[in-house]
């Protein structure tokens, strides 16, 4: 185990927001590891966020650069990556951890591994390249090989993994990397949650009033909305539900590739208002708007993508007592216990979703119920502060084999 305090470098695989990456998992990781006395830059290239281009700034104990980015064009791609490596080189870090192992960090992975010896950690957290979202997301097909080829690549050749589910666990160790170096490190919720004040009756009312939805039973969906999501399973869930609950709301509060289809099929089911879409939440209001619902609803189909995803929005939903409705497959099921801290529905199957948002939107004491029992076991299992230990122990394979 670490018994100093280390520099750390993280390099991001994007901007802070509104993908959530960096902002649930890397900034989660490295402000306990500022906790703990370690000191903690992350290094970012927001091409998905231009207006962060060349930002700087300190949170929580931990500083966090914005690389200079205008496009996001092929000459940016390879380029920024080297900038990033470089930057990472300069800060002199005992230890270099990387999350995600495609793209401008997987980019600047590789090239810290070709060219420096300085101790290297993997962080996975999605089946990235065949059989993952290279399959999904609409990617030439030079770009899909590439990244199928980067994913394995990194985690062979890196010090240490840290991954975020079991599934991945056993996708790394299959690419060939050795057990002993890779760390299963679930993510957990924000710290910050335990000692906020609890939203307020007027607060709530407040927000419900800009969703449209007054006092009816609300299902939330808060968060990105990518290409390939399984969210038309709330819509069809609802739409089964509109003669035995019709005053049931579904909000789907997020951005992405995905929404324009959703809000197609919204139409195509004739949802009118029980279906809302009220965009872009920012992080600081997230809490508040979790707290405005009676339930949180993250639906999955069964795929390598969703039993290897430990999704950050089931996390908020617990750690603010609210009830969660989700499918049972994948990291949930070391999350949720059915009927006690949660709802666990068959993947891909809309009617038993609609059965589970029935249970609980027609039952507000039972949704209490659960979402009191969540908070307590999402605290007590997955608090970073509990977890932070196992980032150390990564940190401390990778430095004792770059010794070896």
């Amino acid at each position: 185990m670490v018994n100093h305090p280390l520099k750390i470098v993280m390099i991001g695989p994007f901007a802070f927001k509104p993908k959530g990456t960096v902002s649930v998992r890397t900034f989660f990781i490295a402000r306990a590891l500022a906790r703990r006395g370690h000191a903690v830059t992350i290094l970012m290239p927001p091409y998905d966020n231009p207006a962060d281009s060349g930002r700087v700034w300190e949170a929580d104990g931990v500083r966090l650069e914005n690389m200079a980015i205008r496009r996001n064009d092929l000459a940016h791609q390879i380029i920024v990556p080297a900038q990033m490596a470089r930057r990472a080189a300069e800060l002199n870090p005992d230890v270099i951890h990387v999350f995600k192992p495609i793209g401008y960090s997987g980019l600047a992975g590789m090239y810290l591994r070709w060219f420096t010896q300085m101790p290297l950690v993997l962080d996975t957290d999605d089946w990235e390249g065949a059989g993952g979202w290279a399959d999904v997301n609409p990617y030439p097909a030079q770009w899909r090989r590439l990244f199928d080829w980067q994913e394995r690549w990194l985690a062979r050749h890196a010090d240490a993994v840290t991954v975020v589910s079991r599934t991945l666990q056993q996708q790394v160790i299959g690419f060939g990397a050795d057990p002993e170096r890779v760390v299963y490190l679930p993510n957990g919720p924000d710290v910050r949650l335990r000692k906020l004040a609890p939203v307020s009756d007027e607060e709530s009312t407040e927000i419900r009033a800009g969703w449209g939805v007054g006092d009816a039973p609300v299902a939330l969906y808060l968060g990105t909305i990518p290409h390939g999501t399984d969210l038309d399973l709330a819509l069809e869930a609802l739409h089964i539900l509109q003669d035995r609950l019709p005053e049931a709301r579904l909000v789907v509060a997020g951005v992405g590739e995905g929404l324009p289809l959703l809000q197609a099929q919204a139409e195509r089911l004739n949802l009118g208002d029980r279906v809302v879409f009220p965009g872009w939440i920012e992080p600081e209001q997230a809490h508040a708007h979790v707290a405005s619902a009676d339930v949180v609803v993250n639906p999955y189909r069964d795929s390598l993508i969703n039993r290897s995803k430990c999704a950050g929005k089931v996390i908020l939903g617990m750690a603010m007592g609210k009830a969660v409705v989700t499918s049972r497959l994948g990291a949930n099921l070391e999350y949720i216990e059915d009927g006690h801290s949660g709802v666990l529905t068959e993947p891909g199957d809309p009617g038993d979703l609609a059965q589970g948002l029935l249970s609980v939107l027609s039952d507000r004491e039972w949704a209490v119920e659960l979402g009191r029992n969540a908070r307590q076991q999402v605290w007590e299992r997955f608090d970073w502060d509990a977890q932070i230990g196992e980032v150390e122990r990564a940190y401390q394979v990778a430095l004792e084999r770059e010794k070896s």
